[in-house]
């Protein structure tokens, strides 16, 4: 076999490649893994002589594009074996069972949405190369053709977790588009309903919120003052109104003591630690502390409560712990730490799960059901609905 590889080896041709255009963008050197480039828009500067091959390019929404790592290609360092993304927990695999950069002919594809065409620049959205990366083709992304349904990978391959995770919210977001959330007028308020919300549907927290507007009770001074019993009984519609009574009244008493009730103040701390002091509160927990982070404090953390691990679960993506911190890592070792992303991300599972993938779940409803294993698996009278 050793011998039978040699002879090939000394059989393949050598081959040069020419570039036929640049990229250019803000990102002048290589950024740490995890970098956010959804955000980030691109000019490809085709060569003036191909200006005519771009015609009716244009007519796709995505194209791929196929460059040239040429960083990458400097170092001249190419191992058989590789830590999947560098992570060195990782299993050591062979290097073309993964995306390393490090390799004899370092090319990149990254499928990219085609924003704009002028004249010989193409104005992309997605592309993840740095400024002054060669390219050297670019084909349309035709759908069907350039996807491929009931794919696998195994389970320490990151980017393929990475890109379900991804290909999750582009869908929910191409069927059920922007949430606004959190549905509440100041920070405040956001924090209130974090605790209200907790076992209870939102209709009844809308309720008691409104109820404390109304007797001018929504802020951290006036729940202070107000007796226990009272604070219960504007918020009874919410359901186990006493005891969120006391959380409510916990949370204020601290914020005055600690912060002199200034959320800015408060705000202004690392995720990590505002995390921490959240949670020595009574009666708020990981989900409540992660709420109130990135919905009124706007930091990037993931919010895991029942519907996200329900469609996780069925999807097939399910942690190997079942712990809430093994979920809330699923997705911030996988995507970039974005508190918009995240906030999206979050509000869209809860619609599908209210909606969608309920404890009986409307399968032939989702646009998630060719990603699902749950879904798979149904027999094809159950598919039907």
């Amino acid at each position: 076999m050793t011998k039978q590889v040699i002879e090939m080896a000394n059989e393949l041709p050598d081959m040069t490649l020419k570039a036929i255009g640049v990229v250019r963008n803000k990102v002048r050197q290589k950024p740490k893994s995890g970098y956010n480039w959804r955000g980030i828009t691109s000019d490809i500067v085709v060569d003036s002589s191909l200006s005519e091959a771009l015609d009716d390019l244009d007519e796709f929404s995505h194209i791929i594009v196929i460059y040239w790592m040429h960083r990458s290609a400097a170092t001249g360092q190419v191992s058989a074996k590789v830590h999947p993304r560098g992570k060195q927990d990782r299993p050591l695999v062979g290097l073309f069972a993964t995306r390393s950069p490090y390799r004899p002919n370092p090319v990149g594809k990254t499928t990219v949405k085609l924003l704009e065409r002028r004249g010989n620049v193409l104005k992309v959205e997605g592309l993840d190369a740095i400024d002054g990366t060669p390219v050297i083709d670019i084909k349309p992304y035709i759908p069907g053709y350039d996807s491929v349904d009931n794919a696998r990978a195994p389970s320490w391959d990151d980017h393929s977790v990475s890109q379900m995770l991804r290909n999750i919210y582009d869908r929910l977001m191409a069927c059920y588009g922007p949430q606004y959330w959190w549905p509440a007028e100041e920070p405040f308020e956001v924090i209130v309903g974090a605790v209200l919300t907790q076992s209870a549907a939102w209709v009844n927290v809308e309720k008691a919120i409104a109820n404390l507007k109304s007797a001018r009770a929504l802020s951290p001074e006036a729940l202070r003052q107000i007796p226990l019993s009272e604070v219960a009984a504007l918020i009874h519609p919410c359901g186990y109104y006493n005891a969120k009574a006391l959380k409510l009244k916990s949370f204020a008493n601290w914020l005055g003591e600690h912060f002199s009730d200034d959320l800015n103040e408060l705000f202004a701390s690392n995720v990590d630690y505002l995390r921490q002091q959240l949670l020595s509160i009574h009666g708020i927990g990981p989900e409540t502390a992660d709420s109130i982070i990135l919905y009124a404090a706007n930091k990037p953390i993931f919010v895991i409560d029942a519907y996200t691990r329900r469609i996780i679960n069925r999807i097939g993506l399910a942690p190997d712990g079942n712990s809430y911190s093994a979920y809330q890592a699923l997705f911030m070792d996988n995507l970039p730490a974005d508190a918009r992303l995240f906030n999206e991300y979050h509000a869209l599972l809860v619609c599908l799960g209210k909606n969608v993938c309920r404890s009986r779940p409307l399968c032939h409803q989702c646009c998630l059901n060719n990603l699902c294993n749950f879904y798979t698996e149904l027999d094809s009278d159950s598919k039907v609905g």
